[in-house]
């Protein structure tokens, strides 16, 4: 069985909020602040994105084979001074919250 971990940081942003996990267009899960995801899946080609609200990270096409094990890690790219632009960024893709395969 395949493998897809996620990683997400603990961060002041989304803090209390869960993000959704959506494979190929589906709601599969959700991941909170600081946690490690794990999902077994079928091998196979899949669509990855993650969702809080209306706001979406870069959805990403992988394939994975039977005994793979896919990384990624997710968070929102607001940090520091940046946290003052949350109004702006929730119309852009991967920018309130990011999703990157490692």
């Amino acid at each position: 069985m395949a493998k897809l971990v996620f990683k997400r940081e603990s961060q002041f942003v989304s803090k209390m909020r869960k993000f959704d996990i959506y494979l190929n267009e589906s709601k599969t899960e959700q991941i909170k602040d600081g946690e490690t995801k794990q999902l077994d899946v079928a091998p196979g080609e899949y669509t990855v994105r993650l969702q809080i609200d209306w706001v979406e990270s870069a959805t990403h096409k992988i394939q994975v084979g039977a005994d793979d094990t896919v990384h990624f890690q997710c968070g929102s790219r607001l940090k520091g001074m940046k946290i003052f632009k949350a109004s702006s960024a929730l119309n852009t893709v991967d920018e309130y919250i990011y999703l990157e395969k490692k």
